[in-house]
């Protein structure tokens, strides 16, 4: 297993800018590292990817490749139609979704799967729809991803377990994770449904989770604006007059982390087994 990699600090300005516009700053400082992370990998199209959201990070990521889009939230569906990112969007449930069989070349899973309470539905459904030999990308959270944060850290540091223990489950709860596996556990669910994992790569290091961290307090409002409107931003327009302060505060705050390789998440590679 590949340790986070350290050039994944300084985020890169182009894509912090792009998600900034219409996100909170700290799930920009999280797609900016997975955008990095998948970049350096080949997804032969056609592409499905799963849990597509709004479609710009399909728009990011592989701009110029046929990509089918599926998310079960239509809302997120319309805002992708307007991305134009998919040469096809579905709006349903991957575990039961009609998906035409062995025809996509590869398949990204963005932070999606380890919300879809019937994992080993969906994995078996997205396997069916691959070809033989495809690859299949799923970026998931590690099981202690909170433990990386600042706060867990500085209450741990003042023997505050329990309560750092807590605001991390707290935070799971928010972000609604149901599957929280080590590395051997992804690749227990994987094979089940058909799949050998064939890359584990740890991404989102340290300086990503500090800095996210610090910037989930200011974002809360933005979590109470989706809540009640279904956007993040109120006003996308007034958003590039701040965005060169908000990226030099987040990257003063990255380099406030202390060293080491922990990691909040994994980039899995699998491939889909001929005989799956």
């Amino acid at each position: 297993m590949r340790a986070p990699v350290d050039r994944e600090w300084p985020l890169d300005a182009d894509d912090f800018s792009a998600y900034y516009a219409f996100a909170p700053a700290a799930l920009a400082i999280r797609e900016c590292v997975r955008l990095r992370a998948v970049r350096e990998l080949d997804l032969p199209e056609p592409l499905l990817d799963v849990g597509c959201g709004d479609g710009l990070f399909a728009r990011l990521a592989y701009p110029d490749k046929q990509a089918w889009g599926i998310d079960i939230n239509p809302t997120e569906v319309q805002r992708a139609q307007r991305t134009a990112s998919y040469r096809t969007l579905i709006c349903g449930n991957i575990v039961n979704v009609h998906l035409p069989e062995g025809f996509f070349g590869s398949a990204i899973a963005n932070c999606s799967l380890e919300h879809v309470p019937d994992l080993h539905g969906a994995l078996v459904n997205i396997r069916r729809a691959l070809r033989p030999g495809a690859r299949f990308v799923l970026i998931v959270p590690t099981p202690d991803w909170t433990y990386q944060l600042a706060l867990p850290e500085a209450l741990r540091s003042v023997g505050l377990v329990g309560l750092s223990r807590a605001y991390g489950d707290a935070l799971d709860r928010v972000f609604s994770h149901v599957h929280l596996y080590d590395e051997a556990g992804w690749r227990d669910h994987l094979a089940r449904a058909g799949f050998d994992l064939v890359e584990t790569r740890p991404i989102a290091g340290r300086p990503t989770s500090w800095a996210f961290d610090f910037m989930l307090y200011p974002s809360l409002l933005g979590y109470v604006m989706r809540k009640l409107t279904g956007r993040w931003i109120a006003m996308p327009a007034l958003r590039p007059l701040t965005v060169d302060v908000a990226r030099a505060v987040v990257n003063a705050l990255g380099r406030l982390a202390p060293g080491g390789d922990a990691a909040a998440e994994y980039l899995l590679v699998a491939q889909a087994r001929p005989d799956g």
